[in-house]
């Protein structure tokens, strides 16, 4: 199935949205291994942070369709497959990554 994964980047102060397209095969993978892929497979420059991966430390929090949420507990099931994500806070260091997460 084919996810669509809008985030919100920032470069040099400029801001937009890329829009990727994401294929998963179960709807129990979270966001997080999402970002992670599309790092791995499709856009090097994605920039996001993420530690526990089990939704102790928070360091993966972001906005999932304008919810602050862990994007290591938030699973594809609960949020369906057009999803947006943003930073969380407006002090954005880069892309998803914001000043003092």
């Amino acid at each position: 199935m084919i996810v669509t994964l809008r985030v919100r980047r920032t470069r040099g102060g400029e801001r937009y949205i890329q829009i990727y397209r994401v294929d998963v095969d179960d709807l129990r993978t979270t966001v997080l291994d999402l970002l992670i892929k599309v790092k791995d497979n499709l856009d090097g420059s994605l920039a996001f942070r993420y530690a526990c991966r089990m939704g102790l430390c928070g360091a993966c929090t972001v906005k999932i369709n304008g919810r602050p949420r862990l994007a290591c507990a938030t699973k594809i099931a609960d949020v369906g497959t057009d999803i947006t994500v943003e930073p969380v806070a407006d002090k954005v260091v880069k892309d998803l990554v914001v000043d003092g997460q």
